[in-house]
């Protein structure tokens, strides 16, 4: 007899036993009320794709054997007179048998079916987890390696950039230190080259009699052309709308320049041959002449606005006050008038005054302001800059929480004391009078 099919003989079953154990079963699964349909009708699920190996085969082995019922069987008996009787019997027993214990057989198929396929579907699952898994590590891999360029080629042109500006910028300095040197150079060799008799002479500036060519002076002491352009910035909103604005003393040509850039009309006037030739140069409309003189050769109520600095250091009394009294009469009604100048009452500030030898006196804030009431302005004030830095100047001491009420008193005290000095001592060293027609 082959392995697969197997032959039932009479001596092998208990047939009351069997048929006992099959009742007490199907009493069981009534009491369950499970009456499962005809196991023939389930198809096994289809092996997932792209799972390992291993996993591969158990979960083919499971799909391909989870129906555990045996139909490759056949009844027969040995004996040939009583054998056909017995067969029948036993293939009548063999139904009634099957009829309660294929329900059994087939709930448990049914259990390999469903964990074959849930076991599919865990493994399609993880397999389709490490493919993410995979995709993201290579995404973020690529991303990571993208960044680190992104950022290594964004900070190396910010460095670049930075270190082109810094360049530019010395380079720009040089650049202008030496266009200044070569433009001053030639303008010395062509007054040199000058002076055939007969030409009309000019006013001399305050500058003349010492020999001092105040251009260099001025570049050296006063400051460098921007620096002056930040601190008159400040002053051009008094000039806001206008076309006509008189420069007196317009020097280098810093203001003119602010007006420019802010679409505002002004010319300059100017003794010094040098600084009128320099302005001209960077295509400034600037005359050589004593600003007296010029302002008596124009119209009455023609300009809209008057700006002089550092100049009213460098006249005599009665030429400040004449100068003041043409302001006054050639400017129109509303405008403003700003004059800027040393401030006589800081110590470090008046100490530095006779730097410049073109320097006539200082003068104080309240004879300025009142010079300008004088001559008719009104709406007058005053206002002070270029302040000393604060490491330049006396330090207060700090007021601790934990020290008493005399101590506290003293340093309060010393501290007022510092305040007094430091205003005397180190304070603004420029002031401004602005007055309005």
């Amino acid at each position: 007899m082959s392995d697969t099919p197997f032959e039932i003989k009479d001596d092998e079953i208990n047939v009351e036993e069997i048929m006992e154990k099959i009742r007490e079963n199907i009493r069981r699964r009534k009491e369950a009320g499970v009456y499962p349909p005809d196991p023939d009708s389930l198809a096994a699920p289809q092996a997932p794709a792209g799972s390992s190996t291993d996993i591969a085969r158990d979960l083919a082995y499971l799909s391909g054997n989870w129906d555990i019922q045996n139909r490759s069987y056949f009844i027969s008996s040995h004996r040939p007179v009583a054998g056909k009787v017995l067969v029948k019997g036993r293939e009548l027993v063999h139904g009634e048998v099957r009829r309660y214990v294929d329900p059994v057989i087939w709930k448990q198929a049914e259990f390999n079916r469903a964990t074959g396929r849930v076991l599919e579907e865990v493994a399609r699952q993880v397999s389709g987890v490490e493919s993410l898994r995979e995709q993201i590590r290579d995404e973020v891999t690529e991303l990571a390696a993208q960044l680190k360029a992104e950022i290594s080629e964004e900070v190396g042109a910010q460095v670049r950039a930075e270190v082109a500006k810094q360049v530019q910028s010395a380079l720009l300095a040089m650049d202008t230190d030496i266009e200044n040197r070569a433009w001053l150079a030639k303008v010395l060799e062509g007054r040199v080259l000058r002076g055939a008799p007969g030409e009309a002479e000019l006013p001399d500036s305050p500058s003349a009699g010492t020999g001092l060519n105040y251009f260099v002076f001025e570049d050296q002491f006063r400051g460098s052309r921007e620096e002056i352009k930040e601190r008159q910035r400040a002053f051009v909103r008094y000039f806001e709308g206008c076309s006509n604005v008189l420069d007196i003393g317009c020097g280098r040509g810093e203001f003119l320049e602010l007006m420019r850039d802010e679409g505002i009309g002004a010319r300059g006037v100017d003794l010094d041959e040098t600084m009128v030739e320099f302005c001209r140069s960077r295509g400034l409309a600037v005359e050589l002449n004593d600003a007296v003189s010029y302002l008596e050769q124009l119209e009455d109520e023609s300009l809209d606005g008057v700006f002089i600095d550092q100049v009213v250091e460098h006249l005599e009394p009665a030429y400040l006050v004449r100068l003041l009294e043409l302001c006054y009469r050639k400017m129109k009604f509303g405008y403003h008038i700003v004059a800027e100048t040393v401030n006589p009452l800081s110590f470090v500030s008046f100490a530095n005054f006779y730097i410049d030898m073109t320097h006539v006196r200082p003068v104080h804030p309240e004879t300025l302001k009142f010079l300008l009431g004088a001559v008719g302005f009104r709406e007058i004030e005053a206002q002070f800059s270029s302040p000393v830095p604060d490491e330049a100047r006396l330090r207060r001491l700090p007021v601790d929480e934990g020290i008493g009420e005399a101590e506290r008193l003293h340093v309060e005290a010393y501290n007022r004391n510092v305040d007094l000095l430091n205003g005397t001592l180190y304070g603004a060293q420029d002031y401004a009078i602005i007055g309005k027609k």
